[in-house]
């Protein structure tokens, strides 16, 4: 947290970013160097800070303050406080990276249109995934990209998996061109803001109640988990979760972030949660899991979709990925979850 001097000086900084009127602003014609510089101050953004940019970057964090110092002096205004106290962009500076990104989507969608022309795809994509989804007959995610490999070889794939809330907001930042995740867009802890998203709904996902196998017991009732002693397992910004505890008249409970921390939870003992029925299949070899034996009813599913933000253009190899997943997933013998593309507001 700030003190009063450090948020002053903030202050102060920012008042310096800010001109005075308009006839005082000289309009900005950047070139080939600012380009350079605005993607150095990406990458910087995007780490949270000179020492975690230093390896993406390839240049030790001197070099890489003198470019943004450059950057900032060309620019006439700061973006960023770095130093002991941390690293925090200032409201030029998100401004600035938003740019950035803009920038670089610009001249990725004419590299791809020239590639196109010249029978050639290329460049990046950048998917995030909800956790443990591999193990869900339902998601086709792995052929997918076995074709799209196939289609296009030279794209360079990043994938990275997040929680499904974390998924929205970085597709809505920006540093994700398509998220497959069950979160619904407007659930609270989504952060996402206004964002407008397409979403393609795939496939789905079943949670049943579950406990560690007991070695004499047989699997627990609802109304013997209070006698029994059990505590709950709820995860972070699940409402299914944080509404469990009072039906199951449980006060005591342990918190997880992700999948597998539910599951070392579970297979620790006195413990009950929610986790996906495929999952624990995947699990059994290693740990035994039953479900409580009348909780049939407070079974869910969740409904995995693709989303993809409607304010940024979707590249070919984006584009092409999408007609992909939808190619494979509509070739399962399964029913559709619905219409899409579907408009949501997030």
């Amino acid at each position: 947290m700030k003190d009063k001097h450090t948020a002053h000086q903030h202050s102060a900084a920012m008042s310096v970013c800010a001109p005075a009127s308009n006839k005082d602003v000289v309009p900005l014609v950047l070139g080939d160097s600012d380009l350079r510089l605005l993607r150095i101050f990406r990458a910087v953004a995007e780490a949270g800070g000179l020492a975690a940019a230093e390896r993406a970057l390839d240049m030790d964090r001197s070099t890489i303050s003198r470019q943004l110092t450059a950057l900032e002096t060309r620019l006439d205004a700061r973006l960023c406080f770095r130093g002991p106290g941390g690293f925090e962009l200032t409201d030029f500076g998100r401004a600035a990276l938003r740019a950035a990104i803009d920038a670089d989507d610009t001249l990725q969608t004419i590299s791809h249109d020239l590639n196109r022309a010249r029978s050639v795809l290329s460049g990046d994509l950048h998917i995030g995934i909800a956790d443990n989804c591999l193990t869900n007959p339902g998601c086709r995610l792995v052929e997918s990209l076995r074709h799209f490999r196939q289609l296009a070889p030279d794209v360079t794939v990043h994938l990275s998996i997040h929680l499904p809330s974390e998924l929205l907001a970085r597709l809505a930042d920006r540093h994700l061109h398509i998220a497959i995740t069950g979160a619904t867009p407007g659930i609270s802890g989504t952060s996402v803001g206004n964002t407008r998203l397409i979403c393609r709904p795939l496939f789905g996902e079943t949670f049943r109640l579950y406990v560690a196998a007991h070695a004499t017991l047989p699997p627990p009732t609802i109304d013997e988990l209070r006698t029994r002693g059990y505590e709950l397992v709820v995860r972070e910004r699940d409402p299914h979760t944080t509404q469990l505890g009072a039906r199951l008249g449980i006060s005591r409970h342990g918190v997880s972030v992700g999948l597998e921390a539910v599951a070392t939870l579970l297979a620790s003992g006195r413990f009950v949660g929610y986790l996906p029925t495929h999952y624990v299949d995947a699990l059994q070899r290693n740990f035994a899991y039953v479900a409580v034996a009348d909780a049939d009813d407070l079974s869910y599913t969740t409904h995995f979709s693709l989303f993809v933000a409607e304010d940024r253009q979707v590249a070919p190899v984006g584009r092409l990925f999408v007609q992909v997943l939808e190619d494979v997933h509509r070739a399962t013998e399964r029913p559709r979850l619905g219409a899409w593309p579907i408009a949501v507001r997030a």
